[in-house]
């Protein structure tokens, strides 16, 4: 593998992933009951902005560069913001955090976080990163091979998180859909969140008909584009499919999409979408 996160850190595709995983979080916090989450790509928990790969690339500028002084940002971004500032005490914008980390900031004591990471530096880099915190549990190894082992959670409820790195776009679309619908064979009543780069809007809608093909589910798409979309061009949007969605999930993100679309818009070309589909 040869994807390095860092180079990509705070992006606008971080930011609507981070909002969405916040926002779920938020709402598993609304039982007592423990709940755990699964990343299944962790990376390395942290990625500094400063430092040698983000500033080779740095499209964190037009990403959370853009958000990190709003004062008048939604509500519903509220915990995605403190999870930020959080890894930013001495009030700079210097360290983004990934999705292990951004997880773990809404979490209670009592719950569990999965984090799996195949490559070796970036696996020990997160371990390194989350070893003094004992909710957490990090894992070298696939984890679309984990899904297959860890679920169901012995807590019965919580997140998976599926966020590969896309070197292989087809490939690793396929691989996602066959572990989502083998997890829902086991875990059916679990939330899932799919992330996925978006060069051409009919490939992501064609994913989404091969994942519900012969089953009635409950999901949300969740999309966000900073510029108009071209197969050629460089990544301007993502989508994100939430499984099983929490009730007040589409009520946050309808106030945050519009906000987050005109903060970071490149051009005309930006939008967001907030679809139900599969039920």
């Amino acid at each position: 593998m040869n994807y390095r996160h860092a180079f990509h850190a705070g992006n606008h595709a971080d930011i609507l992933k981070h909002v969405c995983l916040a926002l779920v979080i938020e709402h598993l916090k609304h039982k007592a009951a423990p709940f755990a989450v699964m990343d299944t790509h962790g990376g390395r928990g942290v990625y500094a902005l400063d430092g040698q790969e983000a500033q080779r690339s740095p499209e964190w500028r037009e990403g959370v560069g853009r958000i990190w002084d709003w004062t008048d940002a939604p509500a519903a971004l509220a915990p995605y913001l403190a999870a930020l500032r959080a890894v930013n005490e001495d009030g700079g914008l210097l360290t983004y955090p990934g999705s292990p980390v951004i997880a773990l900031a809404g979490m209670r004591e009592h719950d569990r976080l999965i984090a799996c990471e195949l490559h070796p530096e970036e696996a020990g880099a997160l371990r390194r990163r989350l070893d003094d915190d004992p909710r957490a549990q990090v894992h070298q190894r696939n984890g679309f091979e984990a899904m297959g082992a860890l679920l169901p959670f012995t807590e019965r409820r919580g997140l998976v998180l599926i966020d590969p790195p896309y070197e292989d776009r087809d490939h690793e679309t396929i691989q996602s859909i066959r572990a989502l619908r083998a997890a829902l064979d086991r875990f059916g009543h679990g939330i899932y969140m799919w992330w996925r780069p978006v060069k051409d809007v009919r490939e992501t809608d064609m994913a989404d008909a091969e994942l519900l093909h012969g089953r009635t589910l409950n999901a949300l798409r969740v999309d966000l584009a900073v510029d108009r979309v071209t197969p050629e061009g460089r990544l301007v949007a993502s989508s994100v499919l939430i499984v099983n969605p929490p009730y007040t999930l589409a009520p946050a993100l309808s106030e945050a999409l519009p906000a987050l679309a005109a903060r970071l818009a490149l051009s005309d070309g930006a939008g967001w979408r907030l679809e139900s589909i599969g039920a």
